[in-house]
């Protein structure tokens, strides 16, 4: 009897310290996130300064807009030799809009930035979050 006691406590230990350990793997939080602030000002095209980031969702938050104005904005990664230019969307600049970007592979990424040539400036700031290398 004793035995069989014994032998139940210490399954209940055992138990308990696997349960423990799934939650506390389960908690684990997200990968480290880094922020770039860019400014932009531009008639018809501009490149952005570069940034490195792991593979994984890069964001733009628009954070000071002079015109709601839109514009295409492309993912580049760059590369020896030609860049990889990856995905891009048309946004419209307004403050708290936000837009997404998968960048499929640990790297250096940038946007480029286009829009009609009408001959008028967009001018704006934004953050960019991506997963820090």
């Amino acid at each position: 009897m004793l035995q069989t006691t014994a032998r139940r406590r210490v399954a209940r230990a055992t138990a308990a310290v696997f349960c423990a350990l799934a939650l506390a793997l389960s908690q684990a939080g997200p990968a480290a996130a880094a922020e770039k602030k860019v400014s932009f000002a531009f008639k018809y095209r501009m490149d952005t300064q570069t940034w490195k980031q792991k593979r994984g969702k890069v964001s733009i938050l628009f954070t000071k807009c002079r015109a709601q104005r839109s514009f295409h904005a492309l993912l580049v990664r760059e590369r020896f030799g030609q860049d990889t230019k990856l995905e891009g969307h048309t946004l419209t600049c307004r403050v708290g809009r936000r837009a997404y970007f998968d960048a499929p592979d640990n790297g250096t990424y940038y946007f480029t930035l286009t829009k009609a040539d009408d001959d008028e400036y967009i001018t704006g700031n934004a953050t960019l979050s991506f997963p820090a290398p």
